[in-house]
């Protein structure tokens, strides 16, 4: 990194790939050398492990400029920047303390104000306080401006809450459904459609609308149709809609797990490393993504690297959700690094120390990575234990009906009854086959299953060999 330039270097690493297609759009530049700033500038915003020095030889303060454009253009189309100007300029109504500067400059919005505005519904409900203002100082002049708005917008504003408000029933039957896996949700896919694509309605139910399409979809394993709802966005994203850095992270976020998916993992890294570029309160859940595609790849030394450098960040949060996520990436990542004491110690004090909330969400994934673990440890009493302690085996047994569920907490709990010396090894056969066909797996779920016993392989190489193979001749439909 070139000293004499770190200021600017440092600034330009933050441009995202989305911000710096929208302002490549948005050049009007003709000096050759700021222009070539810039387009250096968005060529390295597409790349993580390699970039283009910038040349030393031009006049730095052609960097500056280059430097107060990208703030400007960027912070004129965040739409997070200007619902923080609607607030404050709210807040100065309510309070009487508007200035004239600060009237004069909301008069004009008002005259040019477009009801696909990302903060519509804000803009409407400020110009409505500020009509209430203007009358109480007979200011009738300025109140035709307003009165003439909210006629003009009335209905669009209707609307816009009638869809905020549909929106958000799909919202509590799609997070139900995520959780129990017992609700039909697919009669919402037209209607949420129908508001992605509607170009006269407000940016914030557009975009509300696509992310619930993305849980749908994701729901259903829909994820070619996902694909296409991705592409839109991404497209206005490219010409500086719906805009702001808190939205862009959350986009890429979704992006790692579709890509994840997909089977494309080289995407979903590229979308996991962009997620993480900036400290929000969604970080852990941005980690967790970038971890298990990581995990995906066989870099289990970057993503132990990873955990240990946010260890603080998963200790201080409060998200228990994402808190488990992360203890389950941990324990994971320290087993494939050989690290079986410092995994155990930090497994049992999770549980000690979450021990009301860890079967909240997806508890099965943690209990069957601490599993592994034990097994791995060669510690099968200690497998019996904890299946035992909490129940483990009649817990997955209510949720053997979901569709791929592999039950690795009863072939964990069977193998360590064998290790142990209480199962015979015709026993163990029986106990794991009857299991799979007590399960619910298509094509993909037994793929799932023969990567599990390529896991397990290792504790009795000959029996989980003999054991895939007769999966793989069986004529079963699990």
């Amino acid at each position: 990194m070139k000293s004499k330039l770190k200021i600017f270097t440092d600034f330009s690493e933050g441009v995202l790939p989305h911000e710096a297609s929208f302002l490549q759009k948005a050049n009007r530049i003709r000096d050759e050398e700021k222009e070539e700033i810039l387009n250096k500038v968005c060529r390295n915003a597409e790349r993580f492990f390699t970039s283009e020095d910038f040349d030393e030889e031009i006049d730095k303060r052609k960097y500056a400029y280059i430097k107060k454009w990208i703030a400007h253009k960027l912070e004129r189309a965040d739409v997070d920047a200007h619902l923080e100007y609607l607030s404050f300029i709210e807040k100065q109504v309510l309070t009487d303390t508007i200035t004239s500067i600060e009237e004069k400059e909301l008069l004009e919005n008002i005259n040019v104000y477009d009801q696909t505005s990302f903060y519509f519904q804000k803009f409407y409900e400020l110009v409505r306080e500020y009509q209430d203002y203007l009358l109480v100082r007979f200011r009738y002049q300025d109140c035709e401006l307003t009165e003439a708005f909210l006629k003009q917008n009335l209905e669009a504003y209707q609307r816009s809450l009638a869809v905020k408000d549909e929106i958000f029933h799909a919202t509590k039957d799609l997070t139900r459904q995520y959780t129990s896996q017992k609700i039909n949700t697919k009669h919402w896919e037209s209607r949420l459609l129908e508001y992605l694509y509607d170009d006269k309605l407000d940016g914030r139910n557009k975009y509300h609308a696509f992310i619930r399409l993305v849980f749908l979809y994701f729901n259903y394993k829909e994820y070619e149709k996902a694909r296409k709802v991705f592409d839109y966005i991404d497209d206005c994203f490219k010409h500086g809609l719906m805009y702001s850095r808190r939205v862009l992270f959350n986009y890429y976020a979704n992006r790692v797990i579709l890509h994840s998916n997909l089977k494309d993992l080289d995407q979903a890294e590229y979308y996991a490393h962009l997620s993480v570029k900036q400290d929000n309160s969604d970080k852990l859940f941005y980690l967790n993504n970038l971890v298990a595609i990581l995990l995906k790849k066989n870099k289990n030394r970057e993503a132990l690297d990873l955990l240990t450098e946010n260890y603080k960040l998963f200790k201080s949060s409060y998200n228990h959700h994402q808190k488990l996520g992360f203890a389950t990436h941990y324990v994971r990542t320290l087993v494939r690094n050989k690290r079986l004491n410092i995994a155990e110690t930090f497994a049992g004090n999770f549980l000690y120390e979450n021990r009301k909330h860890v079967f909240e969400h997806r508890w099965g994934r943690f209990f069957s990575n601490y599993l592994m673990l034990l097994t791995t440890a060669e510690k099968p009493a200690e497998v019996i234990k904890i299946t035992k302690k909490y129940n483990l085996l009649e817990r997955e047994t209510e949720e053997m009906g979901r569709e791929n569920l592999v039950p690795k907490i009863h072939w964990y709990y069977y193998l360590a009854n064998y290790l142990n010396g209480q199962y015979s090894e015709d026993k163990l056969f029986e106990r794991l086959v009857e299991s799979i066909e007590a399960s619910n797996l298509n094509t993909e779920g037994l793929e799932r299953l023969n990567e599990f016993i390529d896991r397990l392989a290792f504790s009795l190489p000959g029996f989980f060999s003999k054991l895939k193979s007769h999966f793989e001749e069986s004529s079963l439909n699990y």
